[in-house]
């Protein structure tokens, strides 16, 4: 596995990080088992530098702490980096001391080649992890770890019974979890809708609901005046219903 080397000043804890940005440098504190947690600060331009590194597989660093005139090494893996949420800027790191004697955990980055079969077939490619646990000496680690998904089909996945790592390495996740599998095509059904007369699905809603109000009330007119109603008001009624007949008698 390659090695990155970054160097590392042992930091004062009355030094602001405000003041340390402003000297081009990062504060970072480093954890260990060998260790207590050791308070330090990094060069802004290489802890990008080793950020960068990291993201495209390179796992185990080498950092050379000094402490006053004293120079010592240590092999350790980055555990968080904070960044600016405005600038996108590092501006904090952590980093996990490892014993290069006993095995640790580590997460690992997987890549991808190829276009599978599937996908030419017009399949969806869905990656489900894009990163690997695994338990090792850091002398094992693998380099990378590249799948090739040229050969998958439709309905066909990558688990992680199917990598082989070898003996010294221990992955962490149960073999049956799925890693990527290709997906057949979406089919976009057509509703079906019945044929709608046009004055009825014109109609707006409301107009239908003051027409079955208006039923309503006339329905309920003739059950008013069975009750007694005053004369004068079946009178004043009568002309009113006589119209509508006017009407229909002109249109025949």
């Amino acid at each position: 596995m390659e090695k990155l080397t970054i160097e590392a000043t042992v930091r004062e804890n009355n030094l602001s990080s405000k003041r340390l940005r402003k000297d081009g440098k990062v504060p970072a504190i480093l954890y260990g088992k060998e260790t207590k947690s050791q308070p330090i600060e990094i060069k802004i331009k290489d802890i990008q530098k080793t950020v960068k590194k990291v993201n495209e597989g390179s796992l185990l660093i080498t950092l050379k702490l000094i402490d006053n005139n004293k120079s010592e090494e240590k092999i350790v893996v980055i555990r968080e980096v904070q960044r600016d949420p405005v600038t996108d800027e590092i501006i904090h790191a952590d980093f996990n001391q490892i014993s290069e004697k006993e095995k640790s955990l580590f997460k690992i980055p997987l890549s991808f080649t190829g276009t599978s079969q599937g996908v030419k077939d017009g399949g969806v490619m869905e990656f489900i992890h894009r990163k690997i646990s695994v338990r090792c000496l850091p002398a094992d680690l693998p380099e990378a770890i590249t799948i090739d998904t040229t050969p998958y089909k439709i309905g066909q996945d990558f688990s992680i019974k199917d990598l082989v790592l070898g003996a010294k390495v221990e992955i962490m996740q149960a073999p049956k979890t799925v890693i990527f599998t290709v997906l057949a095509p979406q089919k976009h059904e057509t509703e079906v809708v019945a044929a709608v007369p046009e004055a009825a699905a014109q109609q707006p809603d409301v107009i239908k609901k003051e027409r079955a109000e208006g039923e309503e009330g006339a329905e309920a007119a003739p059950a008013a005046g069975a009750k007694g109603a005053p004369a004068a008001a079946g009178a004043k009624g009568a002309p009113a219903a006589a119209k509508p007949e006017a009407k229909k008698d002109a249109k025949k």
